[in-house]
Parts: C-alpha cells; structure tokens; sequence
C-alpha cells in the first residue's frame, strides 16, 4: 500500500516537503514513520474478574530528517511553549491522478516533549520527536475494493484533558 506521511505544525511558515499534494511552502513536512498509543490498566486478579482502568495516552512520536521546522520544534520544548494544532495527514493512491487523505491526525495544544537529532554514515541528519497533546481527532477514510475510492471519513475524539470521548463509540 504505497504512500506518504506529512506533518504540518501551527507556526511553522515553511517546510521542506516537495510533494504537490502536501507542499512546503504551505508549512508540511514529510515524516518517515510515526506512533502513538492509548493504555489502560487492566486487572483479572482484583475483585470479581477482569476489568479495564482509566485510559492513558501515550507520547505520539515521529521521524523525518532534519529540516527547516527542527530548529522550531527544538524551541518550543526549550520555550516549554504550545503548537496550538499539529495535524498529520497520510496519503495513498485510490486509482485516480494524484493521493488522496485517507487518514488525517489533528492534535492541539500540543507540546514537544523530546527532541533526538541523530547523524548517520551517509550524511543525513535524522530527528526523532515526542509530543502529547490535549486534544485529539483522528479520522480515517475506508478504501473500497471496487476502484478504490474513498469513503466517508470514520472519526475518533477525545478531548484528553477532561477525559471526554467525543466520538468513536458505536
């Protein structure tokens, strides 16, 4: 399943993505990889069986190679300051000219949490960045198996601050 992943930050005038659907000019980066996860306590040894603790969310992190929005980035954690919105948007081929969104990440008040800039043999300068966020909203946009369009876009929310689920409940 071939495709892309860019990273676009609040406050970031410019990156250094050359792909036409995500252009640096307009703030996007592209990322290499990135994670995130949500964990909850369990237990089956307490009480009268198994049962699942309040939810944690883990440090999203990410990958790209060292470009103009890393010396931004590294300021905001040393600022201990907020990118009001981080939005992360992953692109495939459905069968028409160009990729289109499939899944789209958007955090806010999102802080920077580490920063690992790393040197390789071949001269490339990677970094390695962590942030949490108060606020999240991701939604993915199923593919079908007859053209491969893209469907209606299936949204999870959660307002991690008050610990409120917006939407993904079915």
């Amino acid at each position: 399943m071939p495709g892309n992943t860019f990273i676009k930050f609040s406050g970031v005038k410019k990156g250094e993505s050359y792909q036409e659907s995500n252009p640096g000019s307009e703030g996007w980066i592209e990322i290499g990889d990135w994670s995130w996860d949500i964990e909850a306590e369990t237990s089956f040894l307490k009480g009268g069986g198994a049962s699942v603790g309040k939810p944690t969310p883990g440090n999203l992190s990410f990958s790209h190679y060292y470009d103009l929005a890393s010396p931004v980035i590294m300021g905001r954690i040393v600022a201990g300051t907020a990118f009001d919105e981080v939005v992360i948007e992953s692109l495939k081929q459905t069968g028409t000219t160009k990729p289109e969104v499939f899944m789209k990440l958007i955090m806010t008040n999102a802080f920077i949490t580490k920063v690992s800039s790393k040197g390789g043999e071949d001269g490339t300068v990677n970094q390695d960045v962590e942030m949490v966020f108060k606020k999240i909203r991701v939604e993915y946009k199923p593919q079908d198996n007859q053209g491969g369009k893209l469907g209606t876009a299936v949204p999870f929310e959660w307002d991690i601050a008050s610990m409120k689920l917006i939407a993904g409940v079915s």
